[in-house]
């Protein structure tokens, strides 16, 4: 029988061992959904699968090991191996087409891309997250998927023109994707050997500003979304509240 000064010591790291277990595990939610930035602004779909491989190694893998000691650290290891080649072969994207906005669009190892067929039934700031986030997946996805080339200028409107179709479509067009419908047009203006429209990229980006005004920033929630409704509105309000002044400061005239 251990000593009692002993036993107690052994008592008390148990107790900081789950205490910090549980504290990684609430953590868990916010930093998975925070993995989602990699796979919508990444240009490289491996990066997401790392990210997404630590992020379960830090917060799923060591709670495990604090809560259950017995556990082989090889079997975490595999696991996390496992998790990380699961997460490369899904991919940060869904493979469905990107004719409709409101198809799941993210892939289906990342937060929102999991949650987003319960969005309908969460809380109204929670929607309006996987709402916006999925809108953003989507622009990424027509991004990822432009011709690597065009061989005329023709070629380039006509292209350009489908995409003005596809945008138009949402119901809801949220403010914060801007930025990626301006690097989908730039994508497209850039792939031609011999066409680079800046022009046509410049006027674009004040064309969807009047379309995309949907501003999760200004909306009003109730008591019950907090605090996930001031973090989206502070995340999203970067964008929101910033993309007109960045435009304002760009003068392109031709």
């Amino acid at each position: 029988m251990p000593p009692p000064q002993k036993a107690w010591n052994n008592e008390g790291m148990k107790r900081l061992k789950m205490i910090f277990a549980i504290f990684l595990l609430l953590l868990a939610l916010p930093f998975w959904r925070f993995t989602d930035l990699v796979a919508i602004l990444s240009p490289f779909e491996w990066l997401f699968a790392i990210a997404l491989t630590m992020w379960f190694g830090i917060f799923i893998a060591i709670p495990i090991k604090l809560i259950k000691p017995n556990v082989k650290t090889i079997m975490l290891v595999v696991l996390i191996l496992c998790f990380g080649s699961i997460s490369f072969w899904r991919g940060p994207l869904s493979g469905m087409a990107t004719v409709e906005s409101d198809f799941n669009h993210c892939g289906e190892m990342t937060y929102t891309g999991f949650f987003y067929p319960i969005a309908p039934y969460v809380t109204d700031a929670h929607t309006d997250d996987l709402e916006a986030r999925n809108q953003l997946c989507w622009v990424r996805k027509m991004i990822s998927r432009v011709p690597k080339t065009f061989d005329s200028e023709h070629e380039v409107q006509t292209y350009t023109k489908l995409i003005q179709t596809k945008l138009f479509r949402p119901e809801i067009k949220f403010r914060s994707s801007l930025p990626l419908i301006a690097m989908l047009y730039l994508t497209i203006n850039t792939s031609g050997a011999h066409y680079v429209g800046v022009k046509e990229i410049y006027d674009s980006l004040h064309f969807w500003i009047n379309h995309y005004t949907e501003e999760i920033s200004n909306r009003q929630y109730g008591a019950w979304n907090w605090p996930h409704s001031d973090y989206i509105k502070f995340e999203y309000g970067l964008v929101e509240r910033n993309w007109q002044s960045l435009l304002d400061s760009m003068i392109i005239s031709g």
